[in-house]
This record gives structure tokens, C-alpha cells and sequence, in this order.
């Protein structure tokens, strides 16, 4: 760990191997002297990743050490990376264990007068923080965030990506990088990160944000950082670079302030309890194992002394291993969310009460407390989510896998993976999902959504509407398919506009759906209903065109089997021709002496010479 200040500056880097890999390939700098701070992520494994974001950060301050004065920020700095991806390449050329080696990296270097130029390529990422915002000032280089900057992927998709984390840009993998640029006006107070993508990967922007806007200073900004990166599953080698812009007077009264607030609530923890007691904090399913003093004791009391300590401290761990705590011993043994959610909320009223007792004697600590107070339960609604979070991974993961056992037929086994059938099975509707449905119709057809100028796609809405009302389990879908179909040519002309038109009729029938003032519980019931009529006229078109195709792959099967035969037919009258020339090569003619050479070809007798 490194400490630097200089009149405008203090800066402070942590960096953690994590929970999983055995070595940490992340490195940082801190050179006061130069103004120059820099984040890098090696790559390669036992390529030697480490050695790629170490060679890295040395090239870059011995060039713009080198250059210093010479050029400006902006330009210089780019020199110096570029020099850096050179000196990368270059090393895994000479060395062939070093082969494959490359790191990311994200630097900061002051230019005077508030200014700061941000370098970066890859992944490692910068944020400032202003005003308890924080934003990110650059973009990472990926496959996936180049598709989505060029509108190739939505958000959702991108966060779903097998290749979300797949480079386009490193430093090592060619001689010349690419550097981005950005300058960044600095006002008193603001806060850089510099950090790797251990961090921005396993922390969410929200958490980052609240540690780095309520921890005290940035030694202790960083460490809790990283620590929040470990916390969240800790996957990869993490490192946080925290920069701080000026504001020391105000840090010094804040903390006084802070201070008093802390203190103030300590003085009040009878007062948290006893309104934790009116609240019927004891009351909680979460607590029926405990007697009431009990609960007001563990339950309340273990929260106001992680509060206090968060508060005395400008942080947030205390209360996050709380709730943490408390969402997890809960959840394993099978309870609700909902009781988190009412405990929760009992306890943020009682620790609110607080506040306006504070109010009362001393109104800037009951702002300075109420905001502290605020910053922690958010937090704490973090670490619930976090620990829900958690479980339905798991149960996803389960169900993932339970039905991949189910439904992954043998490897080239004959046995069908999905069994293609005009009938498909749907659970009959009620008469209040009928009506719904019939209001939905009514809604497509009076917004001009069925009409005459979109007959095929008219003929699939009124199809699965129609196929919707049925009071049957069992529903024959392959007709209406084959009239929508009707008499054309197979081929992609032919599917394609029926392929759309019912891509687009379930895409209305769905917002159709959505639209109506009917119960949750009722439009949840249409939809399923319009999603199993839907799924089953695709199913039937499937069916309809493996029919359709039957003739073509008969006809085909047949050509291949005339065609082996002809083949056979060439090859005897091939060897027939080879031996009927044998056999001319065999005689003897008066006129022309012919002979064999070794592989039966008959070939003009004459001299050693000649030939």
C-alpha cells in the first residue's frame, strides 16, 4: 500500500490476489512526482500476465519521465502507453514462455490548473465521483461493448454476452495500441477511481458508489473497496486506485460533524430499542425463536452498533455484514422475502425516530445522522438483495442443469429431442381469462391492428385468438397453419412472411394483453394462455414444413441412389478399358516393336539412347 499528498492530492491504491486465482496479475502506480497514477490487469496466466502489467507500468513512467516537459499531458501520456504495448509485444516475441502475455491499463495524469488527462485500453476502468455521484469516464474494450456502442446489442443482451468479457484491445497484443483520451475538470472535492475489472465485476455501480462517497478518506475509501469486491465472490485479482481533489477543510469540519451525529446516536440506543419494541420489531417471523427481549437485543441492538460503527467510521462493512447475516440465517431456513422486507422496514422507522429526537437539540447532527442513517439502510437493502441475489443463482443454476439431464438425448443417438405434433397441450381457460382475452381482440381489432392491408398477419392473430378461447386440453393447431400456409412453393420466400407474421401477431397479442386494466393474476393467465397457443402454431408450421419437405428429400434420396449406381456402372467400364489396353500392349506387331514398361503402359521399343 502507498500514501502520497500534495497540496491538492492524496491518493491511496489497494490491490488483492481474490478468492480464486492463486497470483495477482494486477498492478498500480502512485508517483507524486510526476502527477502520474496508473491501474493495470495483466493477462496470460502462466503466460506470465504479471510480467505484462509490471513491464507495463515501468515503460510508461520511464517515458514520460523521459518526456516530461517536452510535450503536454494529453500526447505525452499516449506516447508512453504506446510505448508500453511495444515493450509488451516485443518481450513476448523474444521470449517464447512469455508468449500470449498482455494487460490492461487505466492511468491518470494531472495537467495543471484542475485538469487531469485519462488514458486507457481494455477493461481497467475510471469513475468520478462529484456531488455523491458517481460516473464512469470511460468505455470498456470489449467484444460485446463495441457491438453495444454500435447498437448490434441491447443492454440486457450484453449483459448475458458469453463474450462480455473477450478484449478488443490490449496492451501486448500488437506493437502499436490504441489509447483512448479523455480530459477531466476536477473541483474541489471530487473523487477518481482507478480500478480492475475485479472490482467494476463483482461490486455493483450503487455499492461502489455508496463506499466511495461515505468512507472518510481514500486509504480507507480503497481498502473498503476491495474488501466490498471480496465480499461480492472476490473471482478475480481486484485493485482500487483512489485519487481525492482537494476539499481538505471541509473534510476536517464533516468529520467533526460526523462525529457528533455518531455520538448522538450511541447516547440514544435505549430510545432505538424501545421504538424497535413499539414497532413490533419482536414480532417478526424472523424472530420466533427468540423472546422479545431477546430479539430487541440481537436484532435491534446488533444493528444500532454496526450503524454506530459505520457512522464513527464513514462506512459501510458494519451494517453490510448485518444484513448480510440476518438475510442469509433467514433465507437458509426457507423463509420469506417479504418477512426481510417488513423487519426492514420496522427498523428504518425506529432509526428515523431517532433522528427527529435529535432534530430537536441539535439540528446539524440530526442532518449529518439522518443522512449517515440513509446511506447505511441502503446498504443494508443491498446486502438483502445481494443475499436473494445469491439463492437464485443457485436455484437457476439447479434448474439448468436438472433439465439439461432431462432433455440432452445421448450423444448420435436415433431418438427424437423433440417430438413434433399438431397437438398441443395448454391448460383449459377460465371465463374471466376468456373475457380478458376477448378484450384484448377487441383491443387489436379497434386499433386497426387486424385488417385487410395484412392479411396473413390478420389470418395468425384471428388463428390464435380463436385457438385461445378453445375450452380444450388439447388443442389441433395444424389446420389453421395449413391454410395460412395455403398452396405455395416450399422455400424461403414462402416461410419467411408467414415466419414474421407470427412473430409479430404474438408480439400484439402480447402488448394487447398488457394493455388491459385487469387483475395481475388474470393477465398473467391470458398471456400463458397466448404464449402455449402461440408456441403450438410454430410447432405446427415445423410439422407442416418437414412434411412438405418429404417429397424433396425422397426425390433426393432417390437421385443419390441412381447416381451410386451410374458411379458403379463407370467404375466396371473403367476396368474393362484398362484391360482391353493390357491386352493390346501384349501383342506383337511387325511394323512397330512395342514393349511394357513396369506399370503396363505399352511404350515404343529403341535404343537406350533414344529413350
Amino acid at each position: 500500500m502507498t500514501v502520497t499528498s500534495v497540496p491538492a492530492l492524496a491518493a491511496h491504491g489497494v490491490t488483492h490476489a481474490g478468492h480464486v486465482r492463486r497470483k495477482n496479475e494486477d498492478c498500480y502506480l502512485v508517483d507524486e512526482e510526476l502527477g502520474l497514477y496508473l491501474v493495470l490487469d495483466g493477462m496470460g496466466g502462466h503466460n506470465a500476465g504479471d510480467v505484462a502489467s509490471t513491464m507495463a507500468r515501468d515503460v510508461i513512467r520511464s517515458e514520460v519521465r523521459a518526456q516530461r516537459g517536452r510535450k503536454q499531458p494529453s500526447p505525452l501520456l499516449e506516447a508512453a502507453v504506446r510505448a508500453a504495448s511495444a515493450a509488451v509485444w516485443g518481450e513476448a516475441r523474444r521470449n517464447r514462455e512469455l508468449h500470449g502475455m498482455g494487460t490492461t491499463v487505466v492511468g491518470v495524469m494531472l495537467a495543471g490548473e484542475g485538469r487531469a488527462v485519462v488514458a486507457h485500453v481494455g477493461d481497467s476502468r475510471a469513475y468520478v465521483l462529484r456531488g455523491g455521484r458517481l460516473r464512469l469516464v470511460t468505455r470498456d474494450h470489449t467484444v460485446v461493448a463495441e457491438l453495444l456502442a454500435r447498437g448490434a446489442l441491447s443492454s440486457s443482451e450484453a449483459a448475458v454476452h458469453p463474450y462480455k468479457s473477450v478484449l478488443s484491445r490490449n496492451l501486448g497484443g500488437r506493437s502499436d495500441a490504441r489509447v483512448d483520451l479523455t480530459d477531466v475538470e476536477l473541483e474541489p472535492g471530487d473523487r477518481i477511481l482507478l480500478c480492475s475489472d475485479g472490482l467494476s465485476g463483482f461490486a455493483s455501480h450503487e455499492a461502489m458508489e455508496q463506499v466511495l462517497a461515505g468512507a472518510e478518506d481514500a486509504e480507507r475509501a480503497a481498502a473498503e473497496l476491495v474488501e466490498l469486491a471480496l465480499r461480492g465472490g472476490g473471482g478475480d485479482n481486484v485493485t482500487a486506485l483512489v485519487l481525492e481533489w482537494g476539499g481538505e477543510p471541509a473534510r476536517a469540519s464533516t468529520g467533526a460533524l460526523r462525529e457528533r451525529a455518531a455520538a448522538a446516536w450511541w447516547e440514544r440506543r435505549a430510545l432505538f430499542a424501545a421504538d424497535a419494541r413499539r414497532r413490533g420489531v419482536h414480532e417478526s417471523p424472523i424472530c420466533a425463536v427468540l423472546s422479545p427481549d431477546e430479539a430487541i437485543a440481537i436484532v435491534a441492538g446488533n444493528l444500532c452498533e454496526a450503524i454506530y460503527h459505520d457512522l464513527e467510521q464513514a462506512a459501510g462493512l458494519h451494517v453490510w455484514t448485518y444484513a448480510e447475516n440476518l438475510a442469509n440465517g433467514w433465507l437458509d431456513q426457507g423463509g420469506a422475502c417479504a418477512a426481510l422486507r417488513d423487519l426492514l422496514d420496522r427498523l428504518r422507522e425506529a432509526a428515523l425516530a431517532v433522528v427527529a429526537d435529535v432534530a430537536g437539540g441539535d439540528e446539524p447532527a440530526a442532518v449529518a445522522l439522518e443522512t449517515g442513517l440513509l446511506r447505511a439502510l441502503i446498504v443494508a437493502e443491498m446486502a438483502v438483495a445481494g443475499a436473494i441475489g445469491e439463492r437464485m443463482r443457485r436455484l437457476e443454476q439447479v434448474l439448468v442443469t436438472a433439465h439439461t439431464r432431462q432433455t440432452t438425448a445421448p450423444p448420435f443417438s436415433d431418438e427424437k429431442t423433440v417430438e413434433l405434433s399438431g397437438v398441443h397441450k395448454v391448460e383449459p381457460p377460465s371465463p374471466m381469462v376468456v373475457a380478458c382475452l376477448e378484450r384484448a381482440w377487441e383491443e387489436c381489432r379497434a386499433a386497426g391492428q387486424v385488417d385487410a392491408a395484412a392479411p396473413q398477419l390478420a389470418g395468425v392473430v384471428e388463428a390464435a385468438h380463436r385457438a385461445a378461447l378453445e375450452t380444450s386440453p388439447q388443442l389441433d393447431l395444424a389446420a389453421p397453419v395449413a391454410d395460412l400456409f395455403g398452396t405455395r412453393v416450399m422455400g424461403e420466400g414462402a416461410l419467411r412472411p408467414l415466419l414474421e407474421s407470427l412473430d409479430r401477431g404474438r408480439a400484439r397479442h402480447v402488448d394487447a394483453v398488457r394493455g388491459l386494466s385487469e387483475a395481475p393474476s388474470i393477465r398473467a393467465a391470458a398471456l400463458r394462455r397466448l404464449a402455449g397457443v402461440h408456441e403450438g402454431l410454430m410447432s405446427a408450421l415445423a410439422m407442416l414444413v418437414v412434411d412438405a419437405a418429404q417429397e424433396v428429400s425422397d426425390r433426393y434420396q432417390r437421385a443419390t441412389e441412381a447416381t451410386a449406381r451410374l458411379r458403379a456402372d463407370v467404375a466396371r467400364h473403367e476396368a474393362r478399358i484398362t484391360k482391353l489396353e493390357r491386352d493390346l500392349a501384349g501383342a506383337t506387331s511387325p511394323d512397330v516393336g512395342l514393349t511394357t514398361v513396369p506399370d503396363g503402359r505399352p511404350e515404343l521399343a529403341g535404343d537406350e539412347g533414344d529413350a
